[in-house]
């Protein structure tokens, strides 16, 4: 705005306005219209004053008139972007606000509220830019420094970030709290939790009103799994900002874990209706389900609702502002369907509801990858590989040899988006690749792997992260396979096959998905006993419980249904000595689940805490550890153990199992089919029961299929049948 401008009228309006009199400044504009109509000064000053009350419509008018008069006022562009903002049209603030910036380079504060508003689309790198360019021009801002270390962090330039923050406390020591906020949010970001609680705990010490602050210690508090603490963060955050909708998401999701799930969808529906154009709390609404049910009329009851909520959902997806668009974007990185498998059904009409908006929003964010791309034909097909969890993790164990052992015909693309290298596992993994990518931002990674032009993209573990999700709805190669870390079909469009197991999938198996099935043979798995036999080799010999027939029963507490808590109850009626070892931290439907066997050991006669033993998590070595003090492996019966399975068979153990209608519930019956040691593998509830009693009165017959998994275990592991199949299925969809 100009600093002199000669009309009284306006003298009065500037002053008013600075005094926080619209009203009378807009007063004193129209006086001096109506002495001069079309006057610009006023017009522009008049628009002030009408954001200043609230009348954002008019103010927009009031100086896109003053533009059209005068065009070539950097201010009067400048204050039009910011108006923009302040109601969130950030496409047309970025158009403002570049126009401001090409009128007037050195304006810092239109070049930093550019870089704001491009932020606020996601223009990450275009922000960062702007934010540098006006930190050029005003050096020892401490709060731009600050700004342009949070969009540093997001495109995951995290040394700069913290550069940046350090600079910026130095400059303005009241910039502690803030600096120490953005080294949380790096380290929320790299996923070290501990360093981020610790973080955030000294940004609240040095500024405890401080909401990010709260925010960030209650989500690092939460994946530490200390649900007391992270619920008294996120009600320190309630407390600062009850209507703030990041504050009742987060105390919405610690009670999601750790709490009451109907608590958690109450907050989840207040969130929605603090703010319907934000996607996140419907979408998580529609994604709440518990991890343990108390009755399977409960769990009924909750498919229903997410079925219907994820329906409405579907049918009202609005993506027509870039605002709205975004806010998608974020929901489906805080959410997915991840729980519903669990439920022990056919999912395959619920998937598809599902993958349709992961794939409408995907496509509504990169256009570019709508339609399956053309490839030519070539000597070396180029395959990838995406995962989040090629590390030391189950999925590593499951398919890593997918990637290790496929013959050199192939060009291997592994994009890796963990954060923890484990340079003996994810070493591996890279050691083999042609091409190795270590990303960990969707943002990045998706024209990154559309460039590779890519012939086969293989997703080894799709909806276990929640990043990845928005990638998989997209066209990056012609063929796309769901590897089936996570045994579920996907339901997305762009998902052309699914990779299984032969002896894992029942006969109407390709009923169960959207994709087209493929049966690998075998268990599709070519699993490595030598990192089974390292482990064990550091593992101290157990502390056996004389008396006691233990029962190793590890699976995740999500897979045990409530249908099935009777059979514990049964063996232990005809078993006196059985004890069944589960494992659960707190939170996790725990306190559901001690009472769903309370009640079922009752109905027997029986006291629940006599025969069952809630261990806490493991590391690995406590692991193999409970494995060799155990018995007897009791499979899960609505989704089998496949992990689990392997390892109790490498400790020795004999493995109880009922195979169910789906694949997900016959992993241990396929295990043992390659070991031709069937006889455990039972075909009723009651048929269970009787195989379990009998091994645990019978240490003979325990003796001999110990010595017999033994001598067979070479049929089991490291078998290069699934990576034969695997090649058979490349070559046949490259041509």
């Amino acid at each position: 705005m100009p600093t002199a401008i000669p009309d009284n009228h306006l003298q009065q309006a500037m002053e008013a306005l600075r005094q926080g009199r619209a009203a009378d400044a807009v007063r004193a504009c129209n006086k001096a219209l109506k002495r001069s109509p079309g006057l610009s000064d006023a017009l522009h000053l008049k628009g002030l004053a009408l954001q200043a009350l609230g009348e954002s419509g008019q103010a927009v008018a009031a100086i896109e008139e003053a533009i059209r008069r005068q065009p070539g006022q950097g201010a009067f562009h400048g204050n039009l972007g910011r108006i923009r903002a302040a109601g969130r049209q950030y496409e047309a603030a970025v158009r403002a606000l570049a126009e401001a910036v090409r009128l007037d380079p050195r304006a810092a504060r239109d070049r930093e509220d550019l870089g704001t508003a491009l932020c606020c689309i996601e223009r990450f790198e275009e922000g960062a830019q702007a934010y540098r360019r006006a930190l050029e021009l005003d050096p020892g801002n401490a709060a731009l420094m600050l700004k342009l270390a949070r969009t540093l962090v997001g495109l995951g330039w995290y040394p700069e970030a913290l550069d940046l923050a350090t600079r910026a406390a130095t400059r303005d020591p009241r910039a502690q709290g803030r600096a120490e906020a953005v080294a949380g949010h790096v380290y929320l970001d790299r996923r070290e939790w501990q360093p981020a609680a610790d973080a955030f705990g000294r940004a609240l010490a040095a500024e405890p009103s401080r909401l990010e602050a709260a925010l960030g210690r209650a989500r690092a508090l939460l994946q530490l799994a200390d649900g007391d603490a992270a619920r008294t963060e996120a009600e320190r955050a309630m407390a600062l900002a009850p209507d703030d909708l990041d504050a009742v998401l987060m105390l919405a999701r610690v009670e999601k874990e750790f709490g009451d799930t109907a608590t958690a969808a109450a907050l989840f529906e207040r969130a929605a209706a603090r703010d319907p154009r934000d996607l996140r709390a419907r979408f998580e609404r529609a994604n709440l389900l518990p991890v343990a049910y108390e009755t399977e009329a409960e769990m009924a009851a909750w498919r229903r609702d997410w079925q219907r909520r994820m329906s409405e959902l579907a049918t009202k997806l609005d993506l027509g502002a870039q605002e709205r668009l975004n806010a998608a974007l974020r929901a489906l990185k805080t959410a997915g369907n991840f729980r519903l498998p669990y439920q022990g059904q056919n999912d395959r009409e619920l998937a598809g509801i599902y993958g349709g908006v992961v794939h409408r929003i995907a496509v509504a964010r990169y256009p570019e990858y709508a339609e399956p791309p053309r490839r030519p034909r070539r000597d070396r097909p180029r395959i990838g590989f995406v995962s989040e969890f090629l590390r030391r993790h189950s999925i590593w164990k499951t398919h890593s040899a997918w990637i290790t052992a496929l013959g050199g015909e192939f060009e291997k693309y592994v994009y890796y988006t963990g954060i923890e290298f484990d340079p003996d596992f994810t070493g591996a993994v890279r050691e083999a690749a042609d091409v190795f990518v270590h990303e960990t931002a969707m943002t990045n990674l998706v024209p990154m792997v559309a460039g590779h032009d890519l012939d086969v993209l293989i997703y080894l573990d799709h909806g276990m992260s929640m990043e990845l999700q928005p990638m998989a709805g997209l066209w990056l190669a012609p063929v796309q396979a769901n590897g089936l870390g996570h045994p579920e079909t996907s339901g997305l469009p762009t998902m052309t096959h699914a990779l299984s197991s032969e002896l894992m999938e029942p006969a109407d198996g390709e009923n169960h998905y959207s994709e087209r099935l493929v049966r690998l043979p075998h268990t599709a798995s070519c699993y490595h006993l030598d990192r089974i036999r390292q482990d064990l080799a550091r593992v101290s010999a157990p502390e056996r419980e004389a008396g006691r027939i233990n029962f190793l029963c590890s699976q995740n507490l999500q897979k045990y249904l409530p249908r099935h808590d009777h059979v514990f109850a049964d063996i232990a009626a005809d078993l006196p000595t059985a004890r069944f070892n589960f494992i659960a931290r707190a939170g996790e439907g725990r306190a559901v689940f001690e009472r769903r066997l309370a009640r079922a050991f009752q109905a027997r006669g029986l006291k629940a805490e006599t025969f069952c033993r809630l261990h806490p998590r493991l590391d690995v070595e406590g692991y193999l550890r409970l494995n060799l003090a155990c018995d007897v492996f009791l499979d899960g019966i609505s989704w089998s153990g496949n992990n689990t399975t392997h390892e109790a068979i490498a400790c020795g153990l004999p493995v109880v199992t009922w195979p169910g209608a789906l694949m997900r519930a016959r992993h241990s019956a396929a295990l043992l089919q390659r070991l031709e040691l069937t006889e455990t593998v039972a075909d009723s509830a009651e048929g269970y029961v009787a195989l379990a009693v009998q091994l645990g009165r019978d240490a003979g017959q325990r003796a001999y299929l110990k010595a017999e998994m033994a001598a067979r275990i070479g049929r089991l592991f490291d078998d290069p049948a699934p990576i034969r199949g695997l090649e058979k299925f490349l070559r046949q969809v490259t041509g």
